[in-house]
């Protein structure tokens, strides 16, 4: 669910880009699927145990940690990076391994390639919603996301000497 707000609203805003936080965000979603699968393989008398599934987690960590640091670092270009770090390729790799790992389907040649033609059909219905999805009026240069703050608002009287319950005592005054 999360993932088609997140393709709605990146079809509203067509001109806003993913940001450097957001593949960060993203690089910890990822890092807590590798906890989640870890927990999974290794308790319940380790029934979901295989080492090919442990290897996996380890390349999805690995991925993670490979999507954190650059979040850090920006040492990638943004346009290559943030094909790595995308919510459609981070949150299908999550399902995958999830459903994987405990069991609820079984990799084999022809699953990979059904998975493969699914992630293409899911890039393909992307581009679609995107280009359906009508834009924003608002120019998205004018409000990137934070909105008014409340700080030095011009609506906010700031030389009240109270904390805002009447002439009760000197309040905060400035800070």
């Amino acid at each position: 669910m999360f993932w088609f707000v997140l393709e709605v609203y990146f079809g509203i805003y067509k001109r806003e880009k993913l940001g450097w936080n957001t593949a960060l965000g993203n690089g910890l979603n990822l890092f807590w699927i590798v906890v989640i699968s870890l927990k999974a393989l290794f308790t319940k008398g380790m029934d979901l145990f295989s080492i090919d599934k442990l290897i996996v987690v380890i390349f999805i960590a690995v991925y993670s940690a490979f999507i954190i640091s650059i979040s850090f670092t920006h040492k990638l270009k943004e346009k290559i990076f943030f094909l790595f770090a995308s919510p459609t390729t981070v949150y299908y790799l999550s399902g995958i391994a999830i459903l994987w790992i405990h069991g609820l389907i079984s990799i084999s040649f022809w699953v990979i390639i059904d998975l493969i033609i699914f992630y293409m059909i899911i890039m393909v219905l992307e581009i679609i919603l995107r280009k359906l999805v009508p834009s924003s009026s608002k120019d998205v240069g004018e409000d990137a996301g934070m909105g008014d703050t409340g700080f030095g608002d011009a609506g906010i009287d700031n030389t009240r000497g109270d904390a805002g319950f009447g002439n009760t005592g000197k309040g905060m005054g400035k800070f």
